[in-house]
């Protein structure tokens, strides 16, 4: 079998449902076609730094010779046109062919093929246009390439490492789009991409890898990609992602585009495309993505000006019902709706685990095996202290009371707490008792601990919560109690892996701690937890959440365990996140730093400080709502404008709760009540932009003017 007829042989059936099966909602379809191309490019959201700017003198349009740097790039160059006449205008990012040069693109020197000068005929129309030079010409010495292609040479070298070159070029052409959108000269909202021939590629793929619409005109890329480059043999390598034929089709990469006004041209006359595959490519586009335009033109290998510029007319003009800053009714364009919360894995971490994964599948070791020695010896390291890793933060609980020893006997935890909290002392045995909280830090409050201490005289456990990330200052006072009185304390640190007070970490002032890596926590592992001992402590816990067996060998049971095993398909997903823990702190607290400067401008809104000596890592951030707001209408309307807020914690204290009120419906605990009942807490979660975060801000002050 030739390699061209493995090709043909491998075709693409993953594209295709399983015979019987139904196909999947074109929707879903275009999440898996994003998140495929997503994993197989690789690419990082980069920042373009100008390096130098030179003005050309004289003339209309305005023409400046951007030279750009990034950490991946020594320089980029790029032209940009500026119709003439006072701005903001719409604007276009042009990504140009493989033979064509900034000078023919941007009407700098005459031409050299039908359609090439497309930027400055868009410049003409209206448009500012930002034409990137790709570079693939003067990277090497000609006499060291000995003929070959410099772009092919490139490719190669990329895909040593696991990259392409088309995920590159996607990379730069992402970090222009950005530099272009935050320009003062472009009109905010109205960014649209063009690109011809290999530039439709990459225009393509920039696009693909944005969470907001963009408009996209692509000329003269259309067509399967079995026909363009297995077939036709007319194609550099590299205007396709490698492996994405596992996943997708050129038609399905431009479907899933939608809903974003997409336009494609192709020639008639085209040598380098056959026109029943460009066609047949076109009609499958248009049935996953109903509005697409695809436009045969009667041309070769180049750009219907005209039509390039009539669909950017329509893409990109203003509407006046939709003002350019934006208003509360109608946010500004391109910026998402905000989302209560989001998993934080890009895809390089994405990337780590797949590797990982694929370890433990080929090894056949999926429990306790090598992947979660390493969890638990990294999150030793982070903590301080010795750590097991655990089925989940409930489980944590658990194992760590039954180890203490509770049962028959009294377990008091805040009323301000998740209700595993409380349950997982009534698995292990216990009866619970609820203390009130000290609204400095959210935590035990003192007082109310010595008060119960005394109305119970059988107190096996205290587990005091670090809520929200907040170690609070008030577990000093708790601790010194506990240990005049002899009572053993179990940290619930589920919020607060990487917080610390004082430079003590959490996870290191009680006998045992538990934390939660939860989906919705600062660091996951998909569904698991953690836990950190000493000494006997530590091996008891390894003992006890493998059935209390004698051994991994042995199936014998000294011991009353349970199944609280991690698996190592879990630990794969934990072991990558955990090991970016210090980049995952930086960016919430940035985040909430950002958050504390724009909130002084809503003054009915209350923001409590972190106490002092408290390094939280802002796993919730936190607002007091004034007397009376009614939270639940609030969120609604939040809602309405695209913000949804953050889970509380908690918006009900656990005396309160169904399970307990029937025991404790008595129990007056105001603090607790008070602010279960007041708080809000916003949206923070990673990859969270500015202009998100002004979103929520804005709409909060509007809702609660």
């Amino acid at each position: 079998m030739t390699s061209i007829d493995r090709f043909h042989h491998l075709g693409h059936s993953p594209v295709d449902p399983a015979p019987g099966s139904p196909a999947p909602d074109q929707g879903v379809r275009n999440n898996q076609v994003r998140r495929a191309v997503a994993r197989l490019a690789a690419t990082r959201r980069v920042t373009l730094r100008v390096r130098s700017t030179r003005r050309q003198e004289g003339g209309e349009p305005r023409v400046d010779h951007h030279l750009f740097e990034h950490e991946g790039r020594r320089e980029l160059r790029a032209v940009m046109l500026t119709p003439p006449g006072p701005g903001p205008w719409p604007a276009v990012l042009v990504c140009p062919g493989r033979n064509a040069t900034l000078e023919r693109v941007t009407g700098l020197l005459p031409p050299d093929h039908p359609g090439r000068d497309v930027a400055a005929y868009l410049t003409g129309a209206g448009f500012l246009t930002l034409t990137l030079d790709h570079g693939l010409d003067g990277w090497a010495e000609p006499a060291a390439l000995g003929g070959r292609d410099p772009g092919d040479v490139l490719d190669g070298t990329l895909r040593l490492r696991g990259g392409s070159l088309l995920a590159a070029l996607a990379e730069d052409a992402g970090a222009a789009l950005d530099w272009l959108r935050a320009h003062p000269d472009v009109a905010p909202g109205r960014v649209g991409l063009f690109g011809h021939s290999m530039g439709a590629a990459v225009a393509l793929h920039a696009a693909l890898l944005r969470e907001e619409p963009l408009p996209l005109c692509a000329a003269s890329h259309l067509g399967t990609y079995e026909t363009m480059i297995g077939r036709s043999l007319a194609w550099n390598q590299y205007v396709a992602l490698p492996s994405i034929l596992r996943h997708a089709d050129l038609p399905d990469l431009y479907a899933a585009l939608a809903p974003a006004p997409l336009q494609i041209q192709y020639g008639t006359a085209d040598g380098r495309l056959d026109p029943g595959d460009a066609k047949t490519a076109g009609e499958r586009i248009v049935s996953g993505h109903d509005t697409a335009e695809i436009l045969p033109l009667p041309m070769g290998h180049g750009t219907g000006l005209a039509e390039a510029a009539d669909f950017f007319t329509r893409s990109l003009t203003f509407t006046p019902s939709l003002p350019l800053t934006g208003s509360p009714a109608e946010p500004a364009a391109g910026i998402p709706d905000v989302p209560a919360a989001k998993v934080g894995f890009d895809v390089r971490a994405r990337l780590d685990i797949l590797d990982l994964v694929d370890d433990a599948l080929a090894s056949g070791a999926l429990t306790l095996g090598p992947r979660g020695a390493r969890l638990e010896a990294l999150a030793s390291r982070e903590i301080g202290r010795g750590t097991a890793a655990v089925s989940s933060g409930s489980s944590a609980l658990e194992i760590a009371l039954r180890v203490v020893g509770v049962e028959g006997r009294t377990v008091l935890v805040p009323a301000n707490t998740f209700f595993a909290t409380a349950a997982s002392a009534v698995r292990a045995g216990a009866r619970v008792g609820f203390v009130d909280l000290e609204p400095d830090g959210l935590g035990m409050d003192p007082e109310g601990l010595r008060a119960a201490l005394a109305a119970h005289e059988d107190v096996a456990a205290v587990v005091p919560v670090h809520i929200a990330g907040v170690v609070a200052p008030s577990l000093a006072e708790v601790l010194a109690e506990c240990d005049r009185q002899g009572v053993a304390v179990v940290e619930d640190a589920a919020h607060a892996l990487g917080s610390s007070l004082h430079g003590r970490q959490a996870g290191t002032f009680g006998r045992l701690a538990a934390f939660s890596l939860y989906p919705t926590k600062v660091i996951t592992s998909g569904e698991g937890g953690l836990l950190s001992a000493d000494g006997a402590d530590l091996k008891r816990i390894t003992h006890l959440r493998d059935h209390g067996k004698r051994s991994f060998e042995e199936n014998l049971h000294d011991d009353l365990g349970s199944n609280w095993r991690m698996s190592e398909l879990h630990a794969a997903v934990g072991l990558t996140h955990l090991a970016r823990l210090a980049e995952v702190l930086a960016e919430r607290t940035e985040l909430a730093a950002r958050y504390d400067e724009s909130l002084a401008g809503v003054p009915s809104l209350t923001r409590p400080a972190l106490p002092e000596g408290c390094a939280s890592n802002h796993y919730k951030y936190l607002a007091l709502l004034p007397e009376g707001v009614d939270r639940a209408a609030l969120k609604q309307r939040l809602r309405a404008e695209g913000v949804r807020l953050a889970g509380e914690v908690y918006d009900v204290p656990l005396h309160r709760q169904p399970y307990f009120a029937r025991r404790f419906g008595d129990l007056s605990l105001p603090r607790a009540e008070a602010f279960a009942a007041r708080h809000i807490c916003l949206p923070l979660f990673p990859g969270m932009t500015g202009a998100q975060q002004e979103r929520v801000v804005r709409a909060l002050r509007d809702a609660l003017s």
